[in-house]
Protein backbone atom coordinates (compact mmCIF):
# COMPACT_ATOMS: atom_id res chain seq x y z
CA UNK A 1 0.00 0.00 0.00
CA UNK A 2 1.65 3.21 -1.13
CA UNK A 3 1.73 6.43 0.84
CA UNK A 4 -0.61 7.97 -1.72
CA UNK A 5 -3.09 5.12 -1.27
CA UNK A 6 -2.85 5.46 2.52
CA UNK A 7 -3.97 9.08 2.26
CA UNK A 8 -7.31 7.88 0.96
CA UNK A 9 -7.81 5.36 3.77
CA UNK A 10 -6.58 7.02 6.96
CA UNK A 11 -7.72 10.27 8.52
CA UNK A 12 -4.22 11.66 8.87
CA UNK A 13 -3.61 14.67 11.09
CA UNK A 14 -2.96 17.83 9.11
CA UNK A 15 -2.67 21.41 10.26
CA UNK A 16 -2.23 20.17 13.84
CA UNK A 17 -5.69 18.64 13.99
CA UNK A 18 -7.56 15.51 12.90
CA UNK A 19 -10.31 16.06 10.36
CA UNK A 20 -12.17 12.92 11.46
CA UNK A 21 -13.54 15.02 14.32
CA UNK A 22 -14.62 18.54 13.27
CA UNK A 23 -13.95 20.66 16.36
CA UNK A 24 -17.04 22.82 15.88
CA UNK A 25 -19.19 19.71 16.33
CA UNK A 26 -17.19 18.01 19.09
CA UNK A 27 -16.50 20.70 21.68
CA UNK A 28 -19.64 20.05 23.74
CA UNK A 29 -19.98 17.20 26.22
CA UNK A 30 -22.39 14.63 24.78
CA UNK A 31 -22.17 11.83 27.33
CA UNK A 32 -19.85 8.89 28.08
CA UNK A 33 -17.88 7.20 25.32
CA UNK A 34 -14.88 4.92 24.98
CA UNK A 35 -11.83 4.46 22.79
CA UNK A 36 -9.16 1.83 22.24
CA UNK A 37 -5.46 2.40 22.88
CA UNK A 38 -2.74 0.21 21.42
CA UNK A 39 1.02 0.60 21.26
CA UNK A 40 4.11 -0.82 19.62
CA UNK A 41 2.95 -3.11 16.83
CA UNK A 42 6.61 -2.57 15.81
CA UNK A 43 6.75 -4.85 12.79
CA UNK A 44 10.11 -6.66 12.85
CA UNK A 45 11.07 -6.49 16.53
CA UNK A 46 10.02 -10.01 17.52
CA UNK A 47 12.48 -11.64 15.11
CA UNK A 48 15.19 -9.10 15.93
CA UNK A 49 14.73 -9.59 19.68
CA UNK A 50 14.75 -13.38 19.44
CA UNK A 51 18.03 -13.38 17.53
CA UNK A 52 19.70 -10.70 19.64
CA UNK A 53 20.01 -8.32 16.71
CA UNK A 54 17.72 -5.48 17.77
CA UNK A 55 19.82 -2.83 16.08
CA UNK A 56 20.20 -4.48 12.70
CA UNK A 57 17.72 -7.36 12.56
CA UNK A 58 14.03 -7.47 11.80
CA UNK A 59 13.85 -9.10 8.39
CA UNK A 60 10.65 -10.99 9.31
CA UNK A 61 7.41 -9.64 10.79
CA UNK A 62 4.84 -12.35 10.21
CA UNK A 63 4.10 -12.65 13.93
CA UNK A 64 3.43 -8.93 14.31
CA UNK A 65 1.27 -8.99 11.18
CA UNK A 66 -0.93 -11.75 12.61
CA UNK A 67 -1.18 -10.05 16.00
CA UNK A 68 -2.14 -6.70 14.48
CA UNK A 69 -4.69 -8.42 12.25
CA UNK A 70 -6.15 -10.01 15.39
CA UNK A 71 -6.24 -6.60 17.08
CA UNK A 72 -8.08 -5.10 14.11
CA UNK A 73 -10.65 -7.91 14.09
CA UNK A 74 -11.21 -7.52 17.84
CA UNK A 75 -11.76 -3.76 17.55
CA UNK A 76 -14.08 -4.16 14.58
CA UNK A 77 -16.31 -6.59 16.53
CA UNK A 78 -16.91 -4.22 19.43
CA UNK A 79 -20.47 -2.97 19.88
CA UNK A 80 -21.04 -0.13 20.34
CA UNK A 81 -18.10 1.01 18.28
CA UNK A 82 -15.27 2.87 20.01
CA UNK A 83 -14.90 6.52 19.09
CA UNK A 84 -11.38 5.92 17.78
CA UNK A 85 -8.37 3.59 17.88
CA UNK A 86 -5.09 5.24 18.87
CA UNK A 87 -1.67 3.65 18.28
CA UNK A 88 0.92 5.14 20.64
CA UNK A 89 4.04 4.84 18.55
CA UNK A 90 6.68 2.45 17.27
CA UNK A 91 4.55 1.44 14.34
CA UNK A 92 7.45 -0.42 12.70
CA UNK A 93 10.86 -1.51 13.98
CA UNK A 94 13.24 -0.36 11.23
CA UNK A 95 14.56 3.10 12.06
CA UNK A 96 14.16 6.04 9.67
CA UNK A 97 17.93 6.54 9.66
CA UNK A 98 21.11 5.08 11.15
CA UNK A 99 23.17 7.89 12.62
CA UNK A 100 25.72 7.98 15.42
CA UNK A 101 23.75 8.31 18.68
CA UNK A 102 24.07 11.56 20.57
CA UNK A 103 25.81 11.85 23.93
CA UNK A 104 22.41 12.12 25.65
CA UNK A 105 21.08 8.97 23.98
CA UNK A 106 24.22 6.99 24.84
CA UNK A 107 24.13 8.17 28.47
CA UNK A 108 20.48 7.17 28.86
CA UNK A 109 20.98 3.89 27.01
CA UNK A 110 23.99 2.67 29.00
CA UNK A 111 21.98 0.85 31.72
CA UNK A 112 20.37 -1.28 29.03
CA UNK A 113 23.09 -1.10 26.38
CA UNK A 114 23.32 -4.87 26.19
CA UNK A 115 19.66 -4.95 25.16
CA UNK A 116 19.79 -2.07 22.69
CA UNK A 117 23.03 -3.18 21.04
CA UNK A 118 23.44 -6.84 22.07
CA UNK A 119 26.12 -7.50 19.47
CA UNK A 120 28.55 -5.05 21.07
CA UNK A 121 29.28 -6.98 24.26
CA UNK A 122 29.97 -5.31 27.62
CA UNK A 123 29.91 -1.51 27.48
CA UNK A 124 32.04 0.17 30.12
CA UNK A 125 32.43 3.83 29.10
CA UNK A 126 30.65 6.35 26.95
CA UNK A 127 33.66 6.69 24.69
CA UNK A 128 34.03 2.95 24.22
CA UNK A 129 30.29 2.63 23.53
CA UNK A 130 30.46 5.34 20.88
CA UNK A 131 33.54 3.74 19.31
CA UNK A 132 31.95 0.30 19.25
CA UNK A 133 28.70 1.55 17.75
CA UNK A 134 30.57 3.50 15.08
CA UNK A 135 32.73 0.49 14.24
CA UNK A 136 29.71 -1.79 14.12
CA UNK A 137 27.77 0.49 11.78
CA UNK A 138 30.77 0.80 9.49
CA UNK A 139 31.22 -2.98 9.58
CA UNK A 140 27.60 -3.32 8.49
CA UNK A 141 28.45 -1.20 5.47
CA UNK A 142 26.13 1.70 6.30
CA UNK A 143 27.21 5.14 5.17
CA UNK A 144 26.30 7.37 8.11
CA UNK A 145 25.74 10.51 6.08
CA UNK A 146 23.49 8.78 3.56
CA UNK A 147 21.56 6.90 6.24
CA UNK A 148 20.17 10.06 7.78
CA UNK A 149 17.19 9.75 5.47
CA UNK A 150 17.59 6.36 3.85
CA UNK A 151 16.48 4.32 6.85
CA UNK A 152 17.23 0.76 7.88
CA UNK A 153 16.56 -2.17 5.57
CA UNK A 154 12.92 -3.31 5.41
CA UNK A 155 11.47 -0.03 6.70
CA UNK A 156 9.47 0.55 3.52
CA UNK A 157 8.17 -3.04 3.45
CA UNK A 158 7.25 -3.01 7.15
CA UNK A 159 5.37 0.25 6.71
CA UNK A 160 3.46 -0.97 3.68
CA UNK A 161 2.45 -4.20 5.41
CA UNK A 162 1.25 -2.35 8.53
CA UNK A 163 -0.78 0.04 6.40
CA UNK A 164 -2.29 -2.90 4.56
CA UNK A 165 -3.44 -4.45 7.86
CA UNK A 166 -4.78 -1.16 9.25
CA UNK A 167 -6.73 -0.59 6.06
CA UNK A 168 -9.19 -3.19 7.41
CA UNK A 169 -10.11 -1.15 10.48
CA UNK A 170 -13.82 -0.28 10.34
CA UNK A 171 -14.16 3.00 8.44
CA UNK A 172 -16.36 4.34 11.27
CA UNK A 173 -13.47 3.95 13.75
CA UNK A 174 -10.87 6.64 12.99
CA UNK A 175 -7.22 5.79 13.55
CA UNK A 176 -4.98 8.13 15.54
CA UNK A 177 -1.22 7.79 14.99
CA UNK A 178 1.38 8.79 17.59
CA UNK A 179 5.09 8.96 16.73
CA UNK A 180 7.62 6.83 18.59
CA UNK A 181 11.39 6.59 18.59
CA UNK A 182 11.34 3.93 15.86
CA UNK A 183 9.12 6.22 13.77
CA UNK A 184 11.17 9.43 13.94
CA UNK A 185 14.48 8.18 15.35
CA UNK A 186 15.97 8.18 18.84
CA UNK A 187 17.46 11.56 17.97
CA UNK A 188 14.99 12.99 15.42
CA UNK A 189 15.99 15.31 12.61
CA UNK A 190 13.91 17.57 10.36
CA UNK A 191 14.20 14.87 7.70
CA UNK A 192 12.87 12.03 9.88
CA UNK A 193 10.01 14.22 11.11
CA UNK A 194 9.11 15.09 7.53
CA UNK A 195 9.10 11.42 6.57
CA UNK A 196 6.71 10.59 9.41
CA UNK A 197 4.42 13.46 8.47
CA UNK A 198 4.28 12.32 4.86
CA UNK A 199 3.55 8.73 5.83
CA UNK A 200 1.35 8.98 8.94
CA UNK A 201 0.43 12.64 9.43
CA UNK A 202 1.44 15.39 11.85
CA UNK A 203 3.74 14.34 14.68
CA UNK A 204 1.84 16.45 17.21
CA UNK A 205 -1.74 17.71 17.08
CA UNK A 206 -4.98 18.05 19.02
CA UNK A 207 -8.57 17.01 18.44
CA UNK A 208 -11.90 17.11 20.24
CA UNK A 209 -14.31 14.25 20.86
CA UNK A 210 -17.56 14.87 22.74
CA UNK A 211 -16.23 17.79 24.77
CA UNK A 212 -12.89 16.13 25.60
CA UNK A 213 -9.63 17.65 24.38
CA UNK A 214 -7.01 15.13 23.21
CA UNK A 215 -3.38 16.16 22.77
CA UNK A 216 -0.93 14.05 20.77
CA UNK A 217 2.74 14.81 21.51
CA UNK A 218 6.03 13.91 19.88
CA UNK A 219 7.85 12.62 22.96
CA UNK A 220 11.19 12.35 21.13
CA UNK A 221 11.39 16.14 21.37
CA UNK A 222 11.28 15.64 25.15
CA UNK A 223 13.92 12.91 25.01
CA UNK A 224 16.56 14.40 22.71
CA UNK A 225 15.89 17.28 20.34
CA UNK A 226 19.54 18.15 19.85
CA UNK A 227 19.28 17.83 16.07
CA UNK A 228 15.98 19.69 15.70
CA UNK A 229 15.76 22.35 18.45
CA UNK A 230 13.51 24.64 16.41
CA UNK A 231 10.94 21.87 15.97
CA UNK A 232 10.92 21.18 19.71
CA UNK A 233 10.43 24.87 20.42
CA UNK A 234 7.46 24.93 18.05
CA UNK A 235 5.83 22.00 19.86
CA UNK A 236 6.48 23.63 23.24
CA UNK A 237 4.77 26.84 22.16
CA UNK A 238 1.87 24.94 20.62
CA UNK A 239 1.44 22.84 23.77
CA UNK A 240 1.31 25.93 25.98
CA UNK A 241 -1.49 27.30 23.81
CA UNK A 242 -3.42 24.04 23.98
CA UNK A 243 -3.00 23.73 27.74
CA UNK A 244 -4.33 27.25 28.21
CA UNK A 245 -7.63 25.97 26.81
CA UNK A 246 -7.63 23.07 29.24
CA UNK A 247 -6.54 25.35 32.08
CA UNK A 248 -9.55 27.57 31.53
CA UNK A 249 -11.70 24.44 31.95
CA UNK A 250 -13.18 24.81 28.50
CA UNK A 251 -13.22 21.03 28.11
CA UNK A 252 -14.75 18.19 30.10
CA UNK A 253 -11.38 16.45 30.34
CA UNK A 254 -7.96 16.80 28.75
CA UNK A 255 -6.01 13.64 27.82
CA UNK A 256 -2.51 13.27 26.37
CA UNK A 257 -1.10 10.58 24.07
CA UNK A 258 2.65 10.11 23.65
CA UNK A 259 5.09 7.25 23.11
CA UNK A 260 7.63 7.55 25.93
CA UNK A 261 6.13 7.50 29.44
CA UNK A 262 6.80 10.45 31.72
CA UNK A 263 7.61 7.81 34.34
CA UNK A 264 7.06 4.07 34.68
CA UNK A 265 5.91 3.86 38.30
CA UNK A 266 7.09 6.86 40.31
CA UNK A 267 7.88 10.49 39.59
CA UNK A 268 11.17 10.06 41.51
CA UNK A 269 12.40 6.90 39.78
CA UNK A 270 15.85 6.82 38.19
CA UNK A 271 16.36 7.88 34.58
CA UNK A 272 16.09 4.98 32.16
CA UNK A 273 15.84 4.30 28.46
CA UNK A 274 12.10 3.76 28.95
CA UNK A 275 11.20 7.03 30.72
CA UNK A 276 11.92 10.74 30.42
CA UNK A 277 14.68 12.35 32.45
CA UNK A 278 13.77 13.66 35.92
CA UNK A 279 13.97 17.38 35.07
CA UNK A 280 11.85 16.93 31.94
CA UNK A 281 9.26 14.63 33.53
CA UNK A 282 8.79 16.91 36.55
CA UNK A 283 8.42 19.98 34.35
CA UNK A 284 5.90 18.18 32.15
CA UNK A 285 3.90 16.72 35.04
CA UNK A 286 3.67 20.12 36.72
CA UNK A 287 2.60 21.76 33.47
CA UNK A 288 0.00 19.11 32.61
CA UNK A 289 -1.38 18.87 36.15
CA UNK A 290 -1.72 22.64 36.45
CA UNK A 291 -3.77 22.65 33.25
CA UNK A 292 -6.05 19.91 34.58
CA UNK A 293 -4.91 17.07 32.31
CA UNK A 294 -6.34 13.88 33.77
CA UNK A 295 -4.29 11.16 32.06
CA UNK A 296 -1.30 10.48 29.83
CA UNK A 297 -1.40 7.27 27.77
CA UNK A 298 1.86 5.86 26.41
CA UNK A 299 3.65 2.73 25.22
CA UNK A 300 7.39 2.16 24.61
CA UNK A 301 7.94 -0.10 27.66
CA UNK A 302 6.45 -3.25 26.09
CA UNK A 303 5.00 -3.99 29.54
CA UNK A 304 2.10 -2.60 31.55
CA UNK A 305 3.06 -0.06 34.18
CA UNK A 306 2.09 3.37 35.46
CA UNK A 307 1.31 5.45 38.50
CA UNK A 308 -0.49 8.56 39.73
CA UNK A 309 1.14 11.86 40.67
CA UNK A 310 -0.67 15.13 41.39
CA UNK A 311 -3.94 13.55 40.20
CA UNK A 312 -2.33 12.78 36.83
CA UNK A 313 -2.74 9.16 35.78
CA UNK A 314 0.38 7.99 33.90
CA UNK A 315 -0.78 4.93 31.94
CA UNK A 316 1.84 2.69 30.31
CA UNK A 317 0.36 0.06 28.02
CA UNK A 318 2.09 -3.07 26.82
CA UNK A 319 2.54 -3.89 23.17
CA UNK A 320 0.43 -5.35 20.42
CA UNK A 321 3.71 -6.83 19.24
CA UNK A 322 6.84 -7.94 21.10
CA UNK A 323 6.50 -8.44 24.87
CA UNK A 324 9.51 -7.70 27.11
CA UNK A 325 7.83 -8.80 30.33
CA UNK A 326 5.09 -11.10 31.54
CA UNK A 327 2.15 -9.31 29.91
CA UNK A 328 0.32 -10.57 26.86
CA UNK A 329 -0.20 -8.97 23.47
CA UNK A 330 -3.13 -6.65 23.98
CA UNK A 331 -5.09 -3.43 23.84
CA UNK A 332 -6.44 -1.01 26.44
CA UNK A 333 -10.11 -0.06 26.65
CA UNK A 334 -10.62 3.49 27.96
CA UNK A 335 -14.06 4.71 29.08
CA UNK A 336 -14.59 8.45 29.52
CA UNK A 337 -17.48 9.60 31.71
CA UNK A 338 -18.40 13.06 32.91
CA UNK A 339 -16.46 12.57 36.14
CA UNK A 340 -13.71 10.05 35.48
CA UNK A 341 -11.53 8.09 33.05
CA UNK A 342 -11.54 4.34 33.57
CA UNK A 343 -9.24 1.98 31.68
CA UNK A 344 -8.46 -1.73 31.53
CA UNK A 345 -5.91 -3.75 29.58
CA UNK A 346 -7.18 -6.80 27.68
CA UNK A 347 -5.20 -9.52 25.98
CA UNK A 348 -6.03 -9.83 22.29
CA UNK A 349 -7.56 -13.24 22.98
CA UNK A 350 -9.76 -11.86 25.77
CA UNK A 351 -10.99 -8.95 23.73
CA UNK A 352 -11.55 -11.14 20.68
CA UNK A 353 -13.48 -13.83 22.53
CA UNK A 354 -15.36 -11.92 25.24
CA UNK A 355 -15.34 -8.26 24.25
CA UNK A 356 -15.50 -5.50 26.86
CA UNK A 357 -16.79 -6.49 30.29
CA UNK A 358 -20.23 -5.39 31.45
CA UNK A 359 -19.00 -3.13 34.26
CA UNK A 360 -17.16 -0.93 31.75
CA UNK A 361 -20.07 -0.97 29.31
CA UNK A 362 -22.42 0.07 32.12
CA UNK A 363 -20.40 3.27 32.53
CA UNK A 364 -21.53 4.29 29.05
CA UNK A 365 -25.11 4.43 30.36
CA UNK A 366 -24.36 7.12 32.90
CA UNK A 367 -25.96 10.49 32.28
Amino acid sequence: MSTAEARGVFHRARGRTLDAFPSEKEREWKGPFYFIQGADPQFGLMKAWSTGECDSGGDEWGQETRLTEQAVRAVNRLNPKPKFFVLCGDLVHAMPGLVLPSHNFITRAMPCGHRLFPCLGPLWTLSSMRTKITSYLCWCGHDLAHSRTAGMPWRKEQTEDLQRVLRDVDSEIPLVFVSGNHDVGNVPTPETIEEFQQTWGDDYFSFWVGGVLFLVLNSQFLYDASRCPALKQAQDQWLDQQLSIAGQRKCQHAIVFQHIPLFLESIDEDDDYFNLSKPVRKEMVDKLSKAGVKAVFSGHYHRNAGGIYQNLDMVVSSAIGCQLGKDTHGLRVVVVTAEKIVHRYYSLDELSEKGVEDDLMDLLKEK
